[in-house]
């Protein structure tokens, strides 16, 4: 009888290492016949693994008492076919970790769901079910993207997600998804859920054996040691691995505070004019989500007057309005990343390397300020561990950002040189929240215009800074520009590389004592209002304008210097991915 058994179990890992080479025959690509060989003994190790765990539990692979852990390994079948016939263009990608991830996770539950049994616990149950959920996500996460998106997750947004707070989470999912189609994601999770649990029970339905304490350890010792390598393979795939290498690019960067000290006292400036007389003030703003598209003051055909100061500073000479900027990327941490320090998509030099703005305006001797809207300060982040570098760090999450300027007011000593950055939502979904209810102007209850509020109050607030910094701080450069533009359908994911995404407005004003001392500088600004310019040369440009060049300068990436070299078809955007001059825009 015993042979008879070990046979039926033995038939049953042939058919999981058969039904482990149908989908990897149907979807392999074209691959080395080493790598062919190295997927047949990765098989035959996992039938094995199916075989053992057979003989651990007293009952064969197939069996309808394993049906939520056979389910989970037809889940991730599937995926691999979906991948390769639905999303891909065809056989272009190897699908082996959705096979293996499948098969060892279906052999470890079913350990798992034996061992719940023999301890009679449903709470147990609940939990390995739960657990068994939570390994589903990551191809429904996959699939919506590639709805959304029509394409697959990059690690970029990863890295924007594990950065992301709860709110722009929240607010996200509110603007693009929607609550009537957050309640039916909701419904069929439950559902999803609650079938998984459903399926878990027929665990419990056969006789269960009694079994000894020694032998219910080693079927719990086994199936989490068949997890293991599933478990691996999940930070190699899709979206989970992106994630795992934010997490690991993240801890990385902690370490940026820890050696830019050293470099701060090797800066080594070369030019020594000033800026201005002391005391005087030099403003950044940076904004959030504002795409010059959608703004008035560069498009005609906008219906909404929702940029009014930018227009009238087009007309002024102390302003410059650049026509032609876009922004590197189209998600915040890898733009400031970027514009903040020496590194570029033109140098790809490492952020661990890079020197930063706001060390750079301190050895000029500046106070400096970093004073932001977006919530407490995340270590994980690159911008923001520059932004720790500031001399004066404030960040609130206040419901609107001219509450940045009114702690601006409060603190900035009008007696001392000072370089501020002010970072707010600006135009960030959701944009109804962005404005309060009685700075509504355009009462349509569209998209458009509630985003078209949202550009109107940072036109406002822009107004207000200059007009403040101008009669209180002696204020001689204020410089703004937004991190990246936005889609109204889409948002500002880079994976449509939609280029509104990307088309940035860029504004500078100099005040009367600069444009004296610095006529030449002015001179080439003014010239250059036309030139095509990526926010990632920023570093570079603002330490000019501050005559900060330094042994960490580049000139041929300050727009302002007479060394600027780049012309519209040396400039890239979303990272290195598409060129500026493929903007469609340009070719209209």
């Amino acid at each position: 009888m015993s042979r008879i058994i070990k046979k039926e179990y033995l038939l049953h890992s042939l058919l999981a290492l058969a039904l482990m080479n149908l989908v990897f025959w149907t979807t392999k690509s074209e691959i080395s016949e080493v790598g062919i060989e190295l997927f047949l003994r990765k098989s035959a190790v996992c039938a094995i693994v199916v075989y053992v765990m057979q003989c651990l539990v007293k009952r064969p692979f197939f069996s309808r008492r394993w049906t939520a852990p056979l389910l989970f390994m037809g889940w991730w079948y599937l995926f691999a076919f979906v991948k390769c016939f639905v999303f891909s263009s065809g056989h272009s990608d190897l699908y082996e970790n959705e096979i293996f991830i499948g098969t060892y996770g279906a052999a470890a539950l079913i350990g798992l769901h034996c061992f719940c049994a023999a301890k009679e616990s449903r709470a147990a149950l609940f939990l390995v079910s739960l657990f068994e959920w939570l390994l589903c996500i990551p191809p429904v996460v996959t699939y919506v993207h590639q709805m959304i998106y029509g394409r697959p997750v990059v690690f970029e947004e990863m890295r924007a997600v594990y950065n992301t707070s709860y709110r722009e989470t929240y607010e996200w999912f509110i603007t693009y998804v929607g609550p009537v189609n957050m309640l039916v994601m909701a419904a069929v999770l439950a559902l999803t859920m609650y079938l998984i649990q459903y399926a878990g029970r027929f665990a419990f339905k056969d006789t269960v054996e009694p079994m000894t304490a020694g032998r219910k350890c080693i079927i719990l010792l086994a199936a989490l040691g068949a997890l293991y390598y599933p478990a691996d393979l999940l930070q190699r795939t899709d979206c989970t691995g992106y994630f795992a290498k934010a997490v690991e690019y993240s801890l990385e960067v902690k370490n940026y505070s820890k050696t830019i000290a050293d470099r701060y006292e090797n800066i080594k400036l070369t030019n020594p004019a000033e800026v201005g007389g002391t005391p005087h003030t030099v403003i950044m703003v940076i904004g959030e989500s504002s795409g010059r598209d959608y703004m008035r003051a560069y498009n005609n055909d906008v219906p909404y007057d929702n940029t009014p100061w930018l227009s009238q500073c087009k007309n002024d000479s102390s302003f410059i309005v650049f026509n032609n900027a876009y922004a590197c990327y189209s998600l915040t941490q890898q733009v400031l990343e970027n514009a903040l320090t020496e590194r570029s998509y033109y140098n790809n030099k490492a952020f661990l390397e890079s020197m930063n703005i706001l060390d750079i305006a301190k050895k000029k001797g500046y106070k400096t300020y970093w004073i932001t809207n977006l919530g407490g300060i995340n270590s994980a982040s690159s911008f923001a561990l520059v932004a720790s570098r500031a001399d004066v760090v404030k960040a609130q999450a206040a419901p609107y950002d001219e509450s940045m300027l009114d702690y601006m007011k409060e603190v900035v000593d009008p007696n001392t040189n000072n370089f501020i950055v002010l970072h707010g939502n600006g135009s960030h979904a959701a944009y109804k929240s962005r404005y309060p209810e009685d700075r509504e102007v355009f009462k349509e209850h569209t998209v458009e215009a509630e985003y078209s509020n949202s550009l109107r109050y940072v036109d406002d607030f822009l107004k207000k800074v200059y007009e403040y910094g101008k009669d209180n701080l002696n204020l001689q450069v204020m410089l703004y520009y937004p991190d990246h533009g936005e889609n109204l359908k889409t948002g500002h994911g880079p994976s449509d590389l939609s280029f509104d995404k990307v088309r940035i407005a860029m504004l500078m004003y100099f005040g009367e004592d600069y444009r004296k001392r610095n006529p030449e500088r002015i001179k080439r600004l003014v010239s250059r209002r036309d030139t095509f310019f990526t926010n990632d040369m920023m570093y570079n440009t603002v330490s000019g304008i501050l005559n900060a060049e330094s042994n960490f300068y580049d000139g041929a990436e300050d727009l302002s210097g007479a060394g600027y070299k780049f012309t519209l078809d040396d400039l890239w955007t979303f990272a290195n991915e598409v060129k500026v001059a493929e903007d469609p825009f340009l070719k209209h």
